[in-house]
């Protein structure tokens, strides 16, 4: 066996982010990180030597003398007090032989270790043997074993330190210094007096040493990756993308080099964004009964994913769903999201923004081929916005009209650019224009992305280069230099369509005061709620949901009714704010082809006359050749269409609902309990067929103002709920209620005797809280 040579140890591996600072290490049974001998001080190397090998420089790898002594010792203790293997056994036993206790593998451990000494030097043995020895607590090896006790690189320990290490190697657990720190600290004080007893340490030094409390680093219980479900993409897309091949032909091969390869995982992650990513999720989402979120966050201009939370807490212990990552394997349906593929499509068709389509709550489309059945589609609560354009149909998310616009292009073209983007194959059904296909939040986020990128698809990575144990690189990522999936002009459009939801539309509070552009989506059920959003150097989707079912976000199952335009957005602008604080706000560039900008009349889509009043014109982009070049007529026409219904929408957006219409807008002031400041209460006229009106065809609008002065709660027990409701709602209050029984049973007395009567509320009759508050009430079902 004079060719005996030693199997390379098992190296952990390091996944770091954008700016190098680590985010896990990643090994197998063993986690060990390997130094050269040289960068173990002297003080380390003679505390190992002095308790486990005193003749290591002198033997030939088998110590007869310390066999001797040993077994003489341990008679004399009627017990194994002490053992006779050498430096060079220990390494044998480790490395090559195995840890069976029986006669036949001792003699084999001997005969490899005098078969070691002939083919290594001693400072080969003694360097390999540092570098695989177990000091406890998961850590192999001398430098991983000074970084867990003492949070330092090896070649900073002092003596005390040294000899705390070297202690340990006889039994790690027995002399672990977080469980038993007195048995640790008379080992350590015993190896200081070997040291001394074989001239390796002075007296004094020694004397020092012992007198050293033993300064350990905080104990960790567990060594928790930072941004884990980042570092589970990583590792999921390593081991299953062709692109990775360099580290092997199949997953398990790859998982076996990231795993015992000592590799440099480099990525794209960066730990500003990933903080502001997390913070937002626990700010937004408080409560542990809260749905749970996920957000991925891209950089537009290279597909680097930038921030990944796909949960609550990955190490959850108690969550069966905690390290599901939601953000990258949790499709569910992304809602009115999808609209702006279907804008997108419309506008690279020459349709227009400006684009007038019929009003009405509902619309009923004739089938198809291979789909024969008529498709009714809704609006949200059944609201009825009149006639308006595709600019203002986005604007607040208008069902009926993006029906009409996916029946006009067809759901073969939508379906085709977001097979584009996502990557796998979307169906092309109508159904598309209201998200009813699932998606995850990453591919969401890479659609945010493309848009941000003027049409050019990039797809999102995580990992930048991989370096193995001996610096070689293994894997570059290509130059992101992207495809082109959307016509530019038609993406800038899109954009400047969007950007309507975050300035006037559903999307308001997600905005980040710079440009933006952006998406709610609400699912059907109310079960998946999502904001969508880009700027110039940031895309990212969030969503909402319950991961465990298609659970409706409404109470009592959450806090509030979970639409895309509260928490998600709201979540949404608390990461942005964070992630782009130090970022300077820049605009979405300008296409410099297709494009025509010009002033017009943005109640009639015409060039303005001298007649036109100033607050109707605006700058508007079009596709070259589709701009408008008719002078409005004059004097201007009076309104043609329908009084649109402005309740219930913030003020701005009932402004241009109505200025677009042609009607000019008189505000008063009104408290509401139903809605909260900045909506419109009520309007007069109400929504209805156009005619001529008092005043120049003016609709007054009542916009509800803030009140939220304590206010004591009436006590409405006994009444029944009408009148309760009635009655709170009068003192300022905003009121749920719920038929249901006392104790949760099915039946009772009360629905016989006293139907629909309150017989409980919440808080109680007489305390005083603020207006806007709300009251819950539960009554008796009806008989």
């Amino acid at each position: 066996m004079g060719s005996l040579r030693l199997p390379p140890p098992d190296r952990t591996s390091v996944v770091v982010a954008a700016d190098g600072s680590a985010l896990a290490e990643l090994h197998a049974e063993q986690d060990r990180e390997l130094v050269a001998l040289d960068r173990v001080p002297r003080v380390l190397r003679d505390a190992v030597v002095a308790v486990e090998d005193a003749r290591f420089w002198h033997h030939g790898g088998v110590d007869v003398q310390a066999v001797g002594r040993a077994a003489l010792e341990n008679a004399r203790q009627a017990g194994v007090a002490q053992g006779g293997s050498t430096i060079t056994q220990q390494l044998a036993k480790n490395a090559l032989v195995g840890p069976e206790r029986t006669l036949r593998r001792k003699l084999e451990e001997a005969s490899v270790a005098l078969q070691l000494e002939a083919a290594y030097s001693k400072a080969q043995i003694l360097e390999r043997y540092l570098n695989t020895v177990y000091f406890g607590h998961g850590a192999y090896g001398v430098q991983t074993a000074a970084r867990r006790y003492f949070a330092a690189d090896v070649g900073e320990l002092d003596l005390a330190q040294s000899a705390l290490l070297a202690g340990l190697l006889r039994a790690p657990a027995h002399y672990d210094p977080y469980v038993r720190p007195d048995g640790a600290l008379r080992r350590r004080n015993l190896v200081l007096h070997l040291m001394a007893e074989q001239g390796l340490a002075m007296a004094d030094e020694v004397a020092a040493a012992q007198a050293t409390p033993l300064r350990l680093a905080p104990y960790l219980p567990e060594r928790r990756w930072r941004a884990p479900w980042f570092v589970d993409h990583v590792l999921d897309v390593v081991q299953r993308d062709p692109a990775f091949a360099a580290l092997g032909p199949d997953p398990r091969a790859r998982a076996d080099l990231l795993f015992r390869g000592g590799l440099r995982i480099e990525t794209t992650l960066d730990p500003t964004w990933q903080d502001a990513a997390e913070r937002a999720v626990a700010d937004t989402l408080p409560d542990p009964a809260d749905p749970r979120a996920a957000l991925a966050a891209v950089d537009p201009t290279t597909g680097s994913i930038r921030a990944l939370v796909g949960g609550r807490d990955y190490y959850d212990p108690n969550d069966p769903h905690a390290r599901f990552n939601l953000a990258t394997d949790g499709r569910r349906q992304p809602g009115s999201t999808f609209k702006q593929l279907v804008l997108a499509v419309a506008l690279a068709r020459g349709h227009q923004l400006d684009e007038r389509y019929p009003g009405g709550a509902s619309v009923v489309l004739a089938g198809r081929p291979g789909h024969p059945q008529p498709w009714q589609v809704d609006n949200y609560q059944l609201r009825d916005f009149g006639a308006l354009t595709l600019r203002d149909a986005t604007a607040l998310s208008v069902n009926v009209v993006y029906a009409r616009l996916i029946e006009a292009v067809g759901p073969e073209a939508v379906a085709q650019l977001a097979t584009a983007i996502v990557g796998r194959d979307i169906p092309p059904v109508r159904s598309l224009a209201l998200g009813t296909v699932e998606v995850s939040p990453l591919e969401m986020a890479a659609v945010q992305a493309t848009f941000a990128a003027g049409g050019v698809y990039r797809p999102p990575t995580a990992v930048l280069r991989i370096i193995d144990a001996d610096g070689r690189v293994l894997y570059q990522r290509p130059e992101p230099t992207g495809e082109r999936v959307m016509d530019e002009a038609a993406a800038y459009l899109a954009t400047a369509a969007l950007a309507g939801v975050v300035d006037r539309g559903t999307g308001q509070r997600a905005h980040l005061r710079r440009p933006m552009a952006g998406k709610t989506g609400t699912s059907e059920d109310s079960a998946d709620a999502w904001f969508v959003g880009y700027t110039p150097d940031l895309a990212a989707a969030v969503w909402i949901g319950f991961p465990q079912a298609r659970v409706p976000m409404a109470p009592p199952a959450t806090r509030i009714r979970v639409e895309g335009g509260n928490w998600p957005a709201e979540l949404f602008a608390r990461f942005g704010l964070r992630a782009l604080a130090d970022v300077p706000a820049r605009a979405f560039p300008v296409p410099a082809v297709a494009l025509r900008t010009v002033r017009v009349d943005v109640t009639r889509n015409c060039l303005p006359n001298p007649y036109t009043p100033p607050q109707l014109v605006a700058e508007r982009a079009y596709l070259a050749g589709t701009e408008p070049t008719r002078l409005c007529a004059e004097p201007t026409a009076p309104p043609t269409t329908d009084v649109p219904g402005a309740v219930g929408l913030p003020l701005q957006a009932a402004l241009r609902l109505l200025q677009t219409a042609g009607f000019a807008v008189e505000q008063r002031r009104q408290f509401s309990v139903q809605l909260p400041p900045g909506y419109v209460v009520r309007q007069a006229p109400e929504p209805g067929p156009a005619q001529t009106l008092a005043g120049g065809f003016t609709v007054t609008l009542w916009v509800s103002v803030a009140d939220r002065t304590p206010t004591v709660v009436p006590d409405v027990v006994g009444l029944g709920v009408d009148g309760a409701r009635q009655r709170l709602e009068e003192a300022g209050f905003v009121v749920e209620a719920v038929a249901a029984c006392p104790d949760g049973v099915p039946t009772c007395s009360g629905a016989r005797l006293r139907p629909r009567r309150v017989w409980q509320q919440a808080p109680d009759g007489g305390a005083a809280v603020p207006t806007h508050s709300l009251v819950r009430l539960w009554a008796y079902p009806a008989g």
